[in-house]
């Protein structure tokens, strides 16, 4: 059995952008500085967007000089307690230089899966 979390994860951090190209549109703000790394935010509109089993109602991915850095799971409503098991049971491996949060917004009404490479993380020290 692999257990490696990216084989139920659509996208790798790490994966160049002209995997994308065709299936991404660019959105504001398009370029921002966040841990002295510059971003590119995009909308992935590709053709399947059930990660974890479930439906995303909105996925961005954040590139640094056309590398994956970033990776946001929108789904409609409450889905913490949902994922947080799904992601249990799958009982994978992470790699070191990724971070998970996932949470519920009430202000938006969505639940958020982020996962990004750790240099975004502000406590993160080389």
């Amino acid at each position: 059995m692999n257990n490696d979390i990216y084989n139920h994860l659509k996208f790798e951090l790490g994966t160049e952008y002209d995997s994308f190209e065709f299936q991404v549109i660019s959105i504001p703000p398009y370029e921002f500085l966040e841990n002295n790394l510059s971003l590119e935010s995009y909308e992935y509109f590709g053709d399947n967007s059930k990660v974890l089993g479930l439906i995303t109602k909105h996925i961005f991915l954040y590139f640094n000089a056309d590398v994956l850095m970033r990776v946001e799971l929108l789904y409609r409503g409450d889905k913490v307690k949902t994922l947080k098991r799904k992601l249990e049971e799958l009982n994978v491996t992470f790699t070191v230089n990724l971070t998970l949060k996932l949470f519920y917004s009430e202000i938006t009404g969505l639940t958020v899966l982020m996962y990004q490479n750790k240099v975004l993380d502000s406590f993160y020290k080389y």
